[in-house]
């Protein structure tokens, strides 16, 4: 499995700072996952006008939603407009999606992630 490192030098051009401050936040980000019950996903716009999960943590707390590993894979469907909304905006933004590989719809929170005054990444909550 390609690390987080590897995937943005390779699917972004986020400087090494930038990958330095997402290497940071993942390192601590399992206790987030488990005060809020939920995965947490980091999603990054890549080059390709695509985005890409590059890190993915399951709660230890409660049930995890995915089966599956979604590192290295683009975001697909329901996600797509809060992904965009909250980097653009800079803002926290909601919503109930339903998503593919769950039955139940999911409660998704994009969560922009800045380094300095620009937003790098976004990060979800996702939760059934």
């Amino acid at each position: 499995m390609a690390t987080l490192g590897e995937l943005t030098r390779q699917l972004t051009d986020l400087e090494r700072d930038d990958i330095d401050h997402l290497q940071r936040l993942i390192g601590e980000w399992g206790l987030l996952a488990d005060l809020s019950f939920a995965d947490l996903l980091l999603h990054v716009p890549a080059s390709d006008q695509h985005w890409y999960v590059v890190a993915h943590v399951r709660p230890a707390t409660g049930q995890t939603i995915y089966h599956q590993d979604y590192v290295g894979s683009p975001a697909t469907g329901a996600e797509l407009p809060l992904l965009t909304k909250a980097y653009e905006r800079g803002a926290i933004c909601e919503d109930e999606v339903q998503m593919e590989s769950v039955p139940d719809p999911v409660r998704l929170m994009a969560i922009p992630v800045r380094s300095g005054d620009r937003v790098i990444a976004v990060l979800t909550r996702e939760a059934s």
